[in-house]
């Protein structure tokens, strides 16, 4: 038989193609798409069937009365109203019988001999107001060999009609027989001119060469097939059917149809990948602002504690002035302070003083210094975070939709994207972002004398210098007062202002040490959480790698094979 195989590169051929259609089906499982899946199922059955013959059209084109006409058999059903409303499949049978195969499609078997080897399908209308015939119809086209386009020859113009055409060729890759039906009621200059108009919108269409045939059933019926137009269509089909070729005709049509199912992929896949990199890219965009940030916030940081400690210098040089002056004077007097002072103020008490105006300069000074150094760290952290939210809207805006492909990650893109976008956005607002740093202050800070917890970041860090200050001065004067007494001032004042010195200079390195642990870490805590509020979208593109990177390899072999089949099938 005509269907049998006997061509050895033939046979080969039809592997190769059930082969690659193998894996186009586990690929369709891989990305979850049941629809695909159905589709190239469905074409792998094709490759043995019949040739198969699709009849499509609108409602009332006089597609069933084609098909019973042609067949020369009452196949299919005929009325005045839209009746057709399932697939109809005819193929051969020793008998007439009648088999449902699914809600949608009925295979009738005749026992007629142009059926041993094709198949012929009559689908319901494009236009039709029976729910799912458009979608039926479309779903049985992939699995076409020949189709005959059904027009009524009085207005082959319907809209939708011409876009089914548009479905069947330019995304399935379809031959098609046009036929205008019922030429019996269109006045002949009138057909020749329908005929001429639709042969010039196939052409637009990109479809070559047209071929159109107009029929008659009512001049086949009535015995004039002259006239009638179906024995043009029938020596067509034994033309196409001659010589053993509709094998090959099908697995062609089957591999075109291949071919278009991988270009469309290929489309939503490069979709993917360009999504993927897009990702990739903020997101690296987004780890290297954040690590150019903190090395940017930690300069400021350590230019605050340089101006800190030129401040400390400024005014500690000028108290240890002060100290020398006032106990050299006294070694010309060996008197009292209240002889040198004119007043009746102790020695203790002097020294008190000295130690409150140094504390309140030092406390004054570094904490303008401070409210100023933060209000350009906070400043540029929260430039940062405006930076990152546009960094997120790249993502945000730069959404895909596929014809063919769904992958998983995909689907929670956006909602994971708007949840990062929210969490970053509202660090911006004033009061919760700075509430959010003095709640780290609290567990830098806990000593902070007469005051609480910080409220706004300058605030914290001029507590936390102040507190260093407190004890580093309490302790620098700490004992240089109890050696003014017992009457041997002037022996021990070489030694006390050495002492007093060599302390303030030993405590600014303290001084440096502790601010500067103190701020980095506050720098580390504050960072720790700005990134933190990225997880989700580091873990989405990590997770979007895993899944597409390994559809990219096994799409590209695919379609390497596919290649190499069509090259040597030409």
């Amino acid at each position: 038989m005509d269907n049998l195989i006997v061509d050895e590169k033939l046979a080969q051929y039809q592997s190769n193609l059930d082969s690659l259609l193998g894996q186009l089906e586990d690929f369709a499982t891989n990305i979850s798409n049941q629809q695909l899946q159905v589709t190239i199922r469905n074409l792998r059955t094709n490759i043995n069937e019949p040739f198969l013959f699709v009849i499509v059209g609108e409602v009332k084109a006089g597609k069933s009365s084609f098909v019973n006409a042609l067949l020369q058999a009452d196949i299919c059903k005929t009325a005045a109203d839209p009746c057709t409303d399932i697939i109809q499949q005819i193929v051969y049978s020793e008998k007439k019988e009648e088999q449902p195969v699914s809600q949608y499609l009925r295979k009738i078997g005749l026992p007629k001999d142009i059926l041993k080897n094709l198949s012929v399908v009559d689908t319901p209308g494009t236009n039709t107001i029976v729910e799912n015939h458009q979608e039926i119809t479309k779903e049985f086209i992939p699995n076409s060999d020949l189709i005959f386009f059904v027009f009524f020859a009085k207005n082959p113009y319907t809209r939708s009609a011409w876009d089914l055409l548009d479905y069947v060729n330019s995304e399935w890759r379809k031959k098609v027989v046009f036929i205008l039906q019922q030429a019996d009621l269109t006045k002949p200059e009138e057909l020749a001119k329908n005929k001429e108009k639709l042969t010039e919108l196939a052409l637009q269409k990109g479809i070559e060469s047209p071929i159109v045939f107009a029929t008659s059933v009512e001049y086949e019926v009535n015995g004039e097939p002259e006239r009638s137009g179906f024995n043009d269509v029938r020596n067509y089909i034994q033309q196409t059917l001659k010589d053993g070729g509709t094998k090959k005709l099908k697995l062609q049509g089957v591999a075109n149809t291949s071919e278009q199912i991988i270009d469309l992929l290929n489309k939503d896949l490069f979709s993917i990948q360009q999504q993927l990199v897009t990702d990739q890219l903020v997101v690296n965009k987004i780890k290297n602002k954040l690590q150019q940030n903190k090395r940017q916030s930690g300069f400021e940081l350590e230019s605050l504690i340089n101006r800190l400690l030129a401040k400390y210098d400024n005014i500690t040089t000028r108290v240890k002035l002060d100290f020398r002056e006032k106990l050299s004077l006294l070694t010309l007097v060996r008197g009292s302070f209240a002889v040198l002072f004119r007043t009746n103020k102790s020695a203790p008490t002097w020294m008190d003083e000295l130690k409150q105006s140094c504390e309140n300069e030092l406390k004054s000074s570094l904490g303008e210094i401070s409210q100023d150094g933060i209000k350009h760290f906070v400043g540029g952290i929260r430039e940062l975070l405006q930076s990152l939210v546009d960094d997120l809207h790249d993502i945000k805006v730069n959404q895909i939709n596929t014809n063919a492909i769904t992958v998983n990650t995909i689907e929670s893109r956006q909602e994971i994207v708007e949840d990062v976008q929210q969490k970053v956005s509202t660090l911006l607002d004033d009061k919760t972002f700075l509430n959010s740093i003095e709640s780290v202050n609290a567990s830098v800070a806990p000593r902070l004398v007469g005051g609480g917890a910080a409220t706004v970041a300058g605030t914290a860090i001029a507590a936390l210098t102040e507190i260093v200050l407190l004890d580093i001065i309490g302790t620098a004067f700490a004992g240089v007062g109890i050696l003014f007494a017992g009457g041997t001032l002037v022996l021990k004042k070489r030694k006390i202002i050495k002492q007093f010195e060599e302390k303030l200079d030993r405590e600014k390195a303290r001084f440096e040490s502790e601010i500067s642990d103190k701020l980095n870490s506050k720098l580390d805590i504050i960072y720790e959480e700005i990134e933190r509020n990225f997880v989700n979208i580091y873990d989405y593109v990590e997770a979007e790698e895993q899944k597409v990177m390994p559809l990219l390899e096994q799409f590209k072999a695919i379609e390497q094979i596919s290649k190499e089949l069509i090259i040597n099938n030409k």
